[in-house]
């Protein structure tokens, strides 16, 4: 495999990783057991029999997105992830408001994920009659326990980190799916003819169904921050990015489809339950595993921070290198060869906000769910933008798939933009509606970072996305896709 390789040598542990290394990341970075635990009472509540059916329009729209993410990624590879893609397309600028969208998300995820990790793992503790940490102050001292963890794995070594991501969320899926299959058989009704003719659902509950199916799906392409780390990345990457959304959605469906099936009261029940999992073990007498769920949810909250603090460190790496910010970021541990310097700054990013939250009483998982929100309409704003660039990336490089990805494009891009409207209008109740405007107050602060740096350093400014390989063997002209913006540069 040959490729233009860069001048840069900030010291990750080059093509190392291996393909099923790769795809651990993109799955561990969407946490489908902690979306299968709680999504489908959610999408329940609004579709009703037609759950499972709009989480499989949720996946279709998804693999639109993931296909436009894809064909950048099997000619284009770096530790920035989408921000490293879409620079051949919308040159610096765009790269910079892709990759700053990017950090949101991925730091507004993995702090909100801190707050659910903690929380379960005092439930889990719990049922050992430690009760430590089932208040505020507890449940503080958890999360900063666990962020120390999180940032010994993933400074000790890719492969360790993503290799514990994977077992985390296997150990917890794995849980889940046999509770499922359980009480599925155990309910008499594996083959729910309420289901399969939609009844009683309505075509609005399903499409706003289809809004929290999409939600459910962000960090599927967290497997692109390993382009400098990955092994053949313009397969492994593509790959991952694909099999991780089309993974997830399978089970996203068999999960709705079986709670939904066996929950005692149909849709209408499983709806109003505030705890789905538990209720089901209690209504099948499986109440002896719920310790074992709160480790599995746990686990998956937990495997979510690891990967988030990955792909963030990644960009931050980048923009080290790139010369954006200090070079100091730009270093890695001179042994494990991880963005060390990155990850030890980030540390304090992701747990601040937890715990800032929590001080002023609101509860975990309420925490987890503003928190995380943020961070969700950082993803669907890079994605859009991706989505939009992806078309233009192959016109540049006169590849081939110009007009079906531009139709993909449009496809992940109005669908994205009505998730995004459907948060806004009407206007959810507090503090719901506030989290909107949390989010572009962060955006204009990196806008404005960049701005600056522009004015001051343009140079620098003109190397945004530029820390990347391109795959000279996909037909391209490595010069022409890296220096497609040269223009803005000068």
């Amino acid at each position: 495999m040959s490729a233009r390789i860069s001048d840069h040598s900030g010291g990750l542990a080059r093509r190392s990783v291996t393909p099923f290394e790769v795809l651990a990341q993109s799955v561990a970075n969407i946490a489908p057991s902690a979306v299968i635990a709680f999504g489908p009472g959610a999408m329940a509540l609004y579709a009703g029999n037609g759950a499972w059916f709009s989480f499989a329009i949720g996946m279709v729209i998804i693999l639109a997105v993931a296909q436009t993410i894809a064909v950048m990624a099997r000619r284009r590879a770096g530790a920035g992830s989408l921000y490293s893609l879409i620079r051949p397309a919308l040159g610096p600028s765009g790269s910079f408001v892709t990759g700053w969208a990017l950090f949101i998300g991925v730091l507004g995820i993995a702090s909100g994920s801190l707050a659910g990790a903690g929380f379960f793992a005092s439930r889990f503790l719990e049922g050992f009659g430690l009760t430590l940490f089932r208040e505020m102050p507890g449940q503080i001292l958890v999360d900063a326990l666990l962020v120390i963890v999180a940032v010994y794995l993933t400074i000790s070594s890719v492969r360790l980190s993503t290799r514990v991501s994977a077992t985390l969320e296997v150990l917890s899926i794995s849980v889940i799916v046999v509770v499922l299959a359980i009480v599925l058989i155990s309910s008499d009704n594996v083959f729910d003819a309420a289901q399969f003719q939609l009844t009683g659902a309505t075509l609005s509950g399903m499409v706003f169904a289809v809004v929290l199916a999409i939600l459910g799906f962000v960090g599927f392409e967290g497997a692109a921050a390993l382009g400098e780390e990955a092994k053949d990345p313009y397969k492994a990457i593509p790959r991952a990015i694909r099999r991780g959304a089309l993974f997830a959605g399978i089970l996203y469906v068999f999960a709705t489809y079986a709670q939904v099936a066996a929950f005692k009261g149909g849709a209408d029940a499983l709806g109003a339950s505030t705890s789905p999992m538990d209720d089901l073990a209690s209504q099948y007498g499986l109440t002896g595993i719920e310790p074992i769920l709160n480790l599995g949810f746990a686990a998956s909250f937990m495997a979510v921070v690891m990967a988030c603090i990955t792909v963030a460190a990644r960009l931050v790496f980048a923009w080290g290198n790139e010369g954006l910010i200090g070079a100091w970021f730009g270093k890695a541990h001179p042994k494990h060869r991880t963005p060390s310097n990155a990850i030890y700054t980030l540390a304090p990013v992701v747990f601040v906000p937890t715990a800032v939250v929590l001080l002023i009483g609101v509860a975990p998982l309420a925490a987890t769910t503003y928190i995380d929100t943020v961070g969700v309409f950082g993803y669907m704003l890079a994605y859009i933008v991706v989505c939009i660039g992806a078309p233009i990336f192959l016109s540049k490089a006169n590849a081939k798939g110009v007009v079906s990805t531009m139709i993909l494009g449009l496809i992940g891009a109005l669908s994205l933009i009505y998730v995004f409207y459907s948060n806004i209008f009407p206007a959810p109740a507090a503090p719901l509606n506030s989290l909107p405007y949390y989010f572009i107050v962060l955006m204009v602060i990196g806008l404005a970072f960049y701005a600056v740096v522009k004015f001051r350093r343009p140079a620098a400014a003109s190397r945004a996305g530029s820390f990347a390989d391109d795959n000279v063997d996909a037909g391209l002209s490595a010069d022409d896709i890296s220096n497609a913006s040269v223009p803005e540069a000068r």
